[in-house]
């Protein structure tokens, strides 16, 4: 897939600068709390972050309950981050990690214990703390003071004061309302009284024509601290020595103002003086000065690619970049020289702000920088941003080819899969997207991409069966045209569904096909995807099935009698690839309205007949009423007899009942012979359709009379471009055309034809 870097904002991120020593009589015990989660690539990313007090001389932490629980995975998260003030007017230092001991989701709080060394190795020392068994009486109308980490408050920590101005009760426990200030980040924070005895949490705020701030009474704690304080801490050794790697990573830096990669594409960075490392990561760095009224920062992100960066990939690039030309008048792209590479530099006005980005093309790495300006202070943060520019340096030389292997191996989930022979995959090298395992793409094909994902199937569609999810992910597909769709999925054990569906692309008149397969691993899924331009997507259909062979899991299955069954992926059945009717086909097929041989075949250029035709209007028709809960389904397995409808439909043919139907509702004639063999005509089809979709037409005679059903089809626009021979004998693509035609008009526009 094309990889690019397009820097129209720079997001700030909330990562704090550390220190090495710290005079801990000082330290503040209201602590700020950062709640992290583990990827499955062996990386770990800020999910939430709050406030904490410490409550024990030995690191023993109270914050709440949401602070440290991850609602889409519905279990703790798996590290956590401390920072501690030590000067009120100064920024934490986040050199502390800390495990989960204890939770409760009623009380909405939770017991967090610091490790015994900071990310250095350091000891801790005691610590300052405050007493949580202390009796104390809140009551309305007394001082309250609020301390915490609210989002509004900056990067220091915040002190607000204010009044009790009333209580609730919130799932069995007692909580007092508070005028005084506080927001999200303000969460497992501390409340005092007057007397400077820490008296509750504060846990919810409530926006009204203004704020209200709950903190949960500390008495109702209590009990529940008493019963969990001395549990043994739970342990992610491998998220926390991920975290603790991180911090440590990020505090050098700032100490040292400097910072060089130890992977490729091996970029390092000087800093000067006022500026730190908001956040370090393996594919890029971001940095900020905040000397100035309007602080200035700068990003850098690299790509990467499984070839190497070249003309196609450039020209590609291009395109993209010109897109943003044709919105911003001021656009320009110029070539540059960057930190001695050939590159783009792209500067563009947006708003208030002069946008600058570098596109810098290394081997098989695209590196990114960017920044943007205020217009009012565009020279002198010009001036402040340059160093840092100038300062950018490879160390190593540019390396075309990744040298990735054919397969790739994960131990957590367990398993493995194969690119195809012209195909390359690669681990997901960055934090995002966060579930992302790995993607294969391949050389030169900068539209498509087979990406595999792993996560926790939502709370809500646990207990549903893949039946019921496949009909929940595709009952609203919008302008999207759903083509094949399968419930029965398996692969290498693991049971789900698969979807494949064409979208109109942001390119003009450009059509791309996207396949979803989900299989279930307990609470968890492995999500394939593949997207691609639809005449590609549907040449690389053998490609895709083979990697979709070479998928393996080590793990429990729950089906282990069949290694893969996952269909035809693009389409319901196996000849009607490329048709032009392809499309409308799948539509019937997936209403059940339509199916193949034995074989998997729908045979679109074979002659329809007669009775093949009247049999399929009527069950369209029938799933119509179905769908529209109309209660005027037909139960036609009551028209079966032991008496021919005609001399040339035995009651024995399974086609028998519709015919004895159509016959007693008086849409045919009542001659001995139907002609049920014969080839249908289109004008017999479009007679068949009025009939059974009870579609008034002209009741007079006109010559010749099939007349009035055509121009009807006609009016309707039923009939496709071209088709204007009443006596076209339809083959079996074109009357799934008709048929599909008229359902979706009956359903979508209701009684259009009354």
């Amino acid at each position: 897939m094309f990889k690019k870097i397009i820097f129209l904002l720079l997001v700030c991120l909330s990562f704090i600068p550390t220190a090495l020593a710290h005079d801990f009589s000082t330290m503040n015990p209201t602590v700020k709390v950062t709640s992290y989660k583990k990827l499955f690539t062996d990386q770990v990313v800020a999910y939430g972050s709050g406030s904490g007090t410490v409550i024990t001389a030995d690191g023993i932490i109270i914050t709440n309950h949401h602070v440290i629980f991850d609602d889409e995975e519905f279990k703790p998260l798996d590290a956590f981050e401390v920072c501690m003030t030590f000067a009120d007017l100064e920024e934490p230092a986040c050199d502390y990690t800390a495990h989960l001991i204890a939770k409760d989701k009623d009380l909405d709080i939770a017991l967090l214990k610091l490790d015994s060394k900071d990310v250095f190795g350091n000891a801790l020392p005691s610590l300052k703390n405050l007493d949580w068994n202390k009796a104390t009486s809140p009551k309305e109308k007394d001082s309250v003071m609020i301390v915490g980490y609210p989002a509004s408050g900056g990067e220091t920590i915040t002190t607000t004061k204010g009044q009790i101005s009333g209580s609730e009760t919130y799932n069995g426990y007692h909580y007092f309302k508070t005028d005084t200030d506080f927001d999200h980040g303000s969460s497992g924070g501390t409340a005092y009284d007057a007397s400077g005895n820490f008296i509750g949490i504060p846990t919810y705020i409530r926006s009204y024509a203004e704020n209200v701030g709950y903190f949960l009474d500390l008495n109702e704690a209590r009990p529940w601290l008493g019963a969990n304080i001395a549990k043994t801490p739970t342990d992610n050794v491998d998220a926390n020595r991920l975290l603790t790697w991180e911090l440590a990573r990020l505090s050098r830096a700032n100490d040292g103002l400097s910072f060089a990669q130890d992977k490729y594409p091996f970029l390092s960075v000087t800093l000067p003086k006022g500026w730190k490392f908001e956040e370090i990561a393996d594919d890029g760095f971001y940095v900020s000065q905040k000397n100035l009224s309007n602080p200035v920062t700068l990003g850098v992100t690299t790509s990467f690619y499984q070839y190497s960066i070249d003309e196609g990939y450039m020209n590609k690039l291009n395109e993209e970049l010109e897109k943003i030309k044709k919105t911003y008048p001021d656009y320009k792209k110029e070539e540059v020289k960057f930190a001695g590479t050939d590159a783009w530099k792209v500067t563009f006005t947006s708003y208030s702000n002069r946008n600058i980005s570098y596109y810098i093309p290394r081997g098989f790495a695209m590196i990114g920088v960017a920044t943007s300006f205020d217009l009012n202070e565009l020279e002198k943060q010009e001036k402040t941003v340059q160093p840092v520019l100038d300062s950018l340096v490879f160390s190593q030389k540019a390396i075309s080819d990744p040298k990735l292997d054919s397969t790739l191996r994960f131990t957590d989930p367990p398993f493995g899969i194969t690119a195809a022979s012209n195909w390359r995959i690669q681990k997901n090298p960055g934090k995002s997207p966060q579930d992302m395992l790995a993607e294969a793409v391949q050389k030169e094909n900068f539209e498509g991409s087979f990406s595999i994902y792993y996560s926790s199937i939502p709370k809500d569609e646990r207990n549903l069966s893949a039946k019921d999810r496949l009909k929940d992910k595709t009952k609203n597909m919008g302008q999207n045209k759903l083509l094949y769709k399968n419930d029965a999925v398996v692969l290498s054990g693991l049971e789900g569904f698969l979807y494949t569906y064409e979208y109109e692309s942001d390119e003009y008149q450009k059509m791309k096909k996207h396949f979803i397969l989900r299989v279930r691993n307990g609470d968890y899924e492995f999500t394939i995807e593949y997207d691609d331009l639809t005449d590609v997507f549907d040449k690389n259909l053998s490609d895709i099935r083979t990697m979709l062979d070479s998928f393996t899991f080590n793990g429990k299955t729950t089906k282990n009698t069949s290694l893969h069954e996952f269909g035809n992926l693009g389409f319901t059945f196996n000849d009607i690839q490329y048709h032009s009717y392809a499309a409308e086909i799948s539509d019937l097929a997936d209403k059940g309205i339509i199916t193949g041989d034995k074989n998997g075949n729908f045979n679109p250029e074979a002659f329809a007949t007669r009775l093949e035709a009247l049999k399929l209007i009527l069950e369209s028709k029938n799933a119509l009423e179905k769908d529209k809960n109309s209660g005027k389904a037909v139960d036609f397995s009551k028209y079966r007899t032991i008496k021919a409808p005609f001399r040339d439909v035995p009651a024995k043919n399974p086609y028998a009942p519709y015919a004895r139907y159509a016959l007693e509702k008086k849409m045919i004639n009542s001659n001995r012979s139907f002609g049920a063999e014969k080839p249908v005509t289109l004008a017999e089809t479009l007679k068949l359709i009025m009939n059974a979709y009870e579609i008034p037409v002209w009741k007079g005679e006109t010559n010749p009379w099939f007349k009035k059903y055509m121009d009807k089809g006609f009016e309707l626009n039923l009939i496709p471009y071209g088709m204007y021979d009443a006596g076209q004998k339809l083959t079996r693509a074109e009357l799934a055309y008709l048929i599909n035609k008229i359902y979706k008009k009956a359903g979508n526009e209701g009684g259009f034809y009354y």
